[in-house]
């Protein structure tokens, strides 16, 4: 498969985005969904993308996160897929950090929003094997559930508080059809 512009809002296809994903039952088509979204993922750019965003209605994510040298904060976690992923718990600790998505205007508008710092998820990894694994780092644990409340039909401009709209900003340059 090659590359897909992701699935934008306000778009007759960006409706998928606002539903609720189906359960992955057959690991081979997971595997070919995380196929695609990685292609796409390395193409445009970006720490994460879910099933959704590229129109296909299932339960699956991936994330990229690999820091710069000059970001040592940031963990090196690498390319890794969810496969029916569950959240099982969030910390009270919040934290906020602005967000941007592939399928907002093209990855042009950011915003803030609030987030938990640590998480606790159980999914499935490419070989069917079950993990629960624990994130500890406001960053990595914001950027899963950001993917994952794709799978939920949500999108983070749901998540920002009303008061907050007016600090919505666009950076035209961003836009990944630009790829």
């Amino acid at each position: 498969m090659a590359f897909i512009l992701p699935t934008q809002i306000g778009t007759p296809q960006g409706e998928l985005l606002f539903r609720k994903s189906e359960e992955i039952t057959d690991l081979n088509e997971g595997i070919k969904i995380i196929n695609s979204l990685r292609e796409t993922l390395d193409f445009y750019g970006g720490v994460g993308l879910a099933a959704p965003q590229i129109g296909i209605s299932k339960k699956v994510f991936i994330v990229n996160l690999q820091p710069a040298k000059d970001d040592s904060d940031l963990p090196d976690v690498g390319f890794k897929a969810y496969i029916n992923p569950e959240i099982l718990n969030v910390s009270t600790e919040t934290n906020v950090y602005a967000e941007g998505c592939l399928s907002v205007f093209y990855a042009t508008l950011y915003g803030s929003v609030i987030r938990p710092d640590c998480l606790k998820i159980k999914y499935l990894d490419i070989k069917g094997k079950q993990h629960i694994d624990e994130i500890y780092h406001p960053f990595h644990a914001r950027v899963i559930l950001h993917e994952n409340d794709h799978l939920n039909g949500k999108i983070f401009l749901q998540l920002i508080k009303t008061e907050d709209f007016s600090q919505l900003h666009w950076n035209e340059d961003l836009d990944i059809r630009k790829k």
